[in-house]
C-alpha cells in the first residue's frame, strides 16, 4: 500500500534520483533508514524507492574496481532521415543537410585525432565507447567503416570493453553497415521502434513501418549481433495504455538484451514544444499505468532496471529506465548517471565531462552542425583543459 501521496518522487525535481540513494549507501547509512529518508524526508513513493534502491545496489556493483584513469569515448554524428515530432537532441534531417555530411566527417576526423593526442599524454585508458546523435546509421557503410577505423588508428582501443553504436532507426540499417560495424568491433547497437503500431510511427514522423523494425533486428542478429537494445517509448500521441502494452509484449517477443523505457517529454526544442503543436498529450494517469505495467512485464520476463534517469515535463512524473538482462547492462549508461568517470566527447553537441573525485567540469561543443564545422579548431582548442583539470 502507498504510504505517501503527491507525485511519485515527491520533492526530487533532478535528472538523477538514484545517485542520492547511491551517495548514502556509499556512506555507509542502513537501507532502513534510507528508505524512512525518502519517504519522510522526500516524499517517494514506495514504488520509486524499490526502483531506486535496486538501481543503485546494480550501478554501485558495476562501477566497483573503476580506475581513475579509465574514461568513456563519446562520437556525435548529427544526421538522421527525419526529426521525430518529440525530438531535441542535436540531428538535422540527413535530406536537408545532405552537403554537410562529408565537411563534417572532416572535422570530426580533425577533432579526434586532437582528442586522441590528450588522451595519450595524459595516459588516458578508453574502456567504453558508444557512438550517438542523431543517427549514426544514417552514414553509409562506406562512411561508417571509414569513421571507425580513423577513430581506431589514433586512440588506443586495447582496453575497450563495450562498444555501442545507435542504430535507432531501422529504416538506416543495411548488411553493409551491420557488417561494418561489426568488423570495426562494435559489440552492441540499438534498434529502436519507440512505438509497434504503424500510426504513431506516421504521426510522430518516424517515417518507417513496423516490419521494418522486425527485419532489422532478424538482420542484426544474423550478422552476429548479440546485445540489442530496443527503445520504447510510454505516452506517445492518442496511444492506450492497451497499446503501449502490446508494443512492450511485441517487443519482449523478439527477446532483445535491453530494453529502455521512455515516459514521453514535453521539450521547448522539440516540434511537439512550439506553439502551433496540435498532438495531445497523454494524462497523467495512463502514462503511470503503462510505466507500471513495464516494470511488471519485464520482470516477469527476467529483465531488471539497472540505470534511470528523468526529465523536465516528463509526463505523469515518471522516469525513463533501462532494462537489461543478467550480465547484459550498459556500462556506458551507468558512468554518465552516476558520473563518477569521465567522458571525453567529440563532434557536434558533444559535452565532455571531467571527473576528478567529487568535483565536476564541462566542456562544451556547439550544438549547430555547420558551426562546428567552421570552429573545429576551437572545439579542439577548449578540450585543452583536460591538462589542467586531469593532470
Amino acid at each position: 500500500m502507498r504510504m505517501n501521496e503527491g507525485l511519485p518522487w515527491g520533492g526530487f525535481t533532478g535528472i538523477r534520483p538514484v545517485k542520492h540513494f547511491t551517495k548514502l549507501l556509499g556512506e555507509g547509512v542502513s537501507e532502513p533508514e534510507i528508505r524512512r529518508i525518502m519517504r519522510q524526508e522526500h516524499g517517494l513513493w514506495d514504488e520509486k524507492i524499490d526502483v531506486a534502491m535496486a538501481i543503485a545496489k546494480k550501478e554501485m556493483a558495476l562501477m566497483a574496481g573503476a580506475d581513475a584513469k579509465d574514461i568513456s569515448l563519446y562520437v556525435g554524428i548529427p544526421f538522421c532521415p527525419t526529426r521525430c515530432a518529440y525530438c531535441s537532441f542535436v540531428s538535422a534531417a540527413v535530406g536537408r543537410m545532405a552537403k554537410y555530411v562529408e565537411p563534417y566527417l572532416d572535422a570530426l576526423k580533425k577533432e579526434i585525432a586532437a582528442a586522441a593526442k590528450i588522451a595519450k599524454d595524459l595516459g588516458l585508458c578508453i574502456k567504453n565507447v558508444y557512438f550517438g546523435g542523431g543517427t549514426p546509421t544514417t552514414l553509409s557503410a562506406a562512411q561508417l567503416d571509414d569513421l571507425l577505423y580513423d577513430l581506431s588508428c589514433h586512440f588506443d582501443l586495447s582496453h575497450v570493453v563495450e562498444y555501442t553504436v545507435e542504430a535507432g532507426r531501422p529504416d538506416t540499417i543495411t548488411r553493409d553497415k551491420l557488417r561494418a560495424l561489426k568488423r570495426c568491433g562494435v559489440d552492441r547497437i540499438s534498434i529502436n521502434p519507440q512505438t509497434m503500431h504503424q500510426r504513431t510511427l506516421d504521426l510522430i514522423g518516424r517515417r518507417h513501418t513496423v516490419e521494418q523494425v522486425t527485419d532489422a533486428y532478424a538482420l542484426a542478429r544474423e550478422v552476429g549481433f548479440s546485445c540489442i537494445n530496443m527503445d520504447l517509448i510510454a505516452g506517445l500521441p492518442e496511444e492506450t495504455a492497451e497499446q503501449f502494452r502490446y508494443s512492450l509484449d511485441t517487443v519482449c517477443g523478439l527477446a532483445p538484451e535491453n530494453i529502455t523505457v521512455h515516459t514521453m517529454c514535453i521539450k521547448r526544442a522539440a516540434d511537439m514544444g512550439g506553439r502551433d503543436n496540435c498532438l495531445p498529450i497523454t494524462e497523467g494517469q495512463v502514462v503511470r499505468d503503462m510505466i507500471g505495467y513495464s516494470y511488471e512485464k519485464l520482470a516477469a520476463e527476467g529483465y531488471a532496471p539497472y540505470y534511470l534517469y528523468r526529465q523536465k515535463n516528463i509526463l505523469g512524473d515518471m522516469e525513463n529506465v533501462g532494462f537489461a538482462l543478467p550480465g547484459t547492462e550498459g556500462r556506458y549508461n551507468v558512468f554518465i548517471m552516476e558520473e563518477i568517470q569521465t567522458i571525453l566527447s567529440i563532434g557536434c553537441g558533444g559535452v565532455t565531462k571531467l571527473v576528478r573525485g567529487d568535483r565536476i567540469e564541462r566542456v562544451f561543443n556547439v550544438k549547430d552542425i555547420i558551426e562546428y564545422i567552421g570552429r573545429v579548431d576551437e572545439m579542439i582548442a577548449r578540450k585543452g583543459y583536460l591538462y589542467e583539470f586531469l593532470a
